[in-house]
């Protein structure tokens, strides 16, 4: 795959789809791509998190609490630990080989600071998710309370 091919992949997924082509393009040149076997280990639960992954190609099984579900190309894999220090929550694992680009925290903030504008907007967006996750804790909360 291309770097041109790399760029038009990241900017349909969220939270890439906020930035501009430059800074896509300083993105996926910074990232380092990962190549995986069927069975091979991407990540365990519970494990600090300082980066997320993209997948490009092949399909990456996720474990968590006895379930798994799959992801396909184009999914990106742990977005939290692009802005914050997290622990793993589930395992990943190749279930086919694999193409996936590793987005390391300290690059993704480095693209952010060449692009000021992208981080405001960026922000606001977290922030928006944020406030929404929070409102459906605090309905569930509620919820527990009336019964």
């Amino acid at each position: 795959m291309s770097l041109e091919s790399d760029v038009r992949r990241l900017s349909g997924t969220r939270p890439f789809n906020m930035l501009p082509r430059e800074a896509l393009q300083l993105l996926a040149f910074s990232c380092e791509r990962r190549q995986l076997k069927a069975g091979q280990t991407l990540f365990a639960a519970g494990e600090p998190a300082d980066g997320a992954y993209f997948l490009l190609e092949g399909e990456i099984a996720m474990s968590a609490d006895g379930e798994e579900r799959r992801v396909a190309p184009g999914a990106l894999i742990g977005e939290t630990a692009l802005i914050i220090d997290v622990m793993r929550g589930a395992g990943a694992r190749a279930s086919a080989d694999s193409t996936l680009l590793r987005i390391s925290r300290d690059t993704f903030r480095r693209v952010l600071g060449e692009f000021p504008a992208s981080a405001v907007k960026l922000h606001a967006s977290v922030s928006l998710r944020t406030r929404s996750f929070l409102d459906q804790l605090e309905a569930i909360r509620a919820r527990g309370f009336e019964t």
